[in-house]
């Protein structure tokens, strides 16, 4: 996946934190080739406390922020839609699954990362320090757009099942793309599901619980 300048600027400030850089030197780190341009995106990251900064004399240097508060935090949905990135119109699956670790773990409070948790081989996307919080994060559509993806609900199921099999007292699996997928999903095998929760992630980071209901509606849920 062909990431932003907004990413690689991220991206190479985490790498060196706690160490700070110049626009220069972030320039020559991520191959941006007009300075410029890295001065605007720094500025920008800035401004939206994606990073911290400071001027010294004429040079400004920047830094990854480490708080929780800015680590969590949801960096809004205008901000999300630019520094994860579109692909032909709509998210690619491994920036999709980079919105959700970052919405998710603003949701629950802690950082989820991928990770394994003892007895079940499986590395899952969204996975909490201590392993209470599993979740993964999937990325499906209808077939053709219009007909049911029995391979894909095949997937849907082997997941649910595997998370059932951890001891975490939080399970879930977010979905993107199109909620029609885990809707109809849930509708023929919701019954069978009492320890996952589905939800779903709108490319704009707004955040759905949804449920089974006789109506075939979902309830909203905050993000926050």
């Amino acid at each position: 996946m062909n990431r932003t300048n907004k990413e690689r600027i991220l991206d190479y400030l985490w790498s060196i934190s706690p160490d700070w850089a110049t626009n220069g030197q972030i320039r020559d780190a991520t191959g941006i080739k007009s300075h410029q341009q890295v001065y605007m995106l720094t500025q920008e990251l800035r401004g939206k406390r994606l990073i911290q900064g400071e001027q010294h004399g004429k040079e400004w240097i920047f830094w990854a922020d480490e708080s929780p508060a800015v680590h969590l935090a949801s960096p809004g949905s205008a901000s999300m839609r630019e520094i994860f990135g579109k692909t032909e119109g709509q998210l690619s699956p491994r920036a999709f699954e980079d919105l959700a670790r970052s919405v998710m773990s603003a949701h629950f409070g802690v950082p989820l990362v991928t990770g394994q948790v003892p007895g079940v081989p499986k590395a899952f996307d969204l996975v909490s320090p201590d392993g209470s919080i599993i979740g993964d994060a999937k990325y499906f559509t209808l077939v053709q757009g219009q007909r049911l993806p029995p391979a894909k609900f095949s997937v849907i199921a082997e997941h649910v099942w595997l998370l059932e099999k951890t001891k975490a007292s939080t399970r879930f699996l977010v979905f993107g793309n199109q909620r029609e997928v885990p809707q109809l999903w849930l509708k023929r095998y919701g019954s069978l599901v009492s320890a996952v929760d589905f939800y779903f992630l709108s490319e704009d980071g707004a955040l759905e619980l949804l449920q089974l209901f006789s109506s075939d509606h979902s309830s909203l849920v905050s993000a926050k």
